[in-house]
């Protein structure tokens, strides 16, 4: 996959940018969230050092095909808002996975981005189904997805241990390609 084609792209109000050229300390406040990262599973960053590794290893990975992570900015003020990324690519399949900065939740930010994103993958990854795992629990990320018209897959049931040492129900969703 050539990644640099996608290191920005232009959405009606929000602008998606490869990592490189996202503000870190922006990056560094959505890793050091702790409620995003229990609600995610993930370990949180507790210092700047953390989150430019972090950015480091999500370049690395683009660069080398694996995912697609981008910042998503605001087109008029270039304020940071989160991070949405485009992964385990397989047999015509990815994932998206996203998080928005706690004061921007709910303000329409991902009803605007995560159908972008997907048209994309489907029409220049040549992706055929996206599917979103989300925490049980989570219900604005459950009702997001079920707005943009992803299904739930009544199928997927797991868990996962998180790095707060909780276990966390997942839910799985699916989007299809229109044909």
């Amino acid at each position: 996959m050539q990644t640099q084609a996608f290191a920005r792209v232009l959405l009606p109000h929000y602008e998606l940018r490869f990592l490189n050229t996202v503000p870190a300390k922006g990056v560094y406040a959505l890793r050091h969230d702790t409620t995003i990262a229990a609600a995610t599973g993930r370990s949180t960053d507790y210092d700047l050092t953390a989150t430019m590794q972090y950015i480091s290893r999500m370049l690395t990975g683009t660069q080398r095909g694996n995912y697609l992570m981008w910042g998503i900015m605001d087109r008029q003020t270039d304020k940071f808002y989160g991070l949405i990324q485009l992964w385990h690519f397989q047999k015509q399949t990815a994932e998206v996975g996203y998080e928005i900065l706690s004061q921007w939740q709910r303000h329409g930010i991902m009803q605007e981005v995560l159908p972008q994103v997907a048209q994309l993958a489907f029409e220049q990854l040549d992706i055929k189904r996206l599917y979103a795992v989300t925490g049980e629990a989570n219900l604005p990320s459950r009702r997001l997805l079920e707005k943009v018209g992803f299904q739930l897959d009544s199928n997927y049931h797991e868990k996962l241990y998180t790095f707060q040492q909780t276990e966390l129900a997942l839910v799985r969703y699916q989007l299809d390609a229109k044909k």
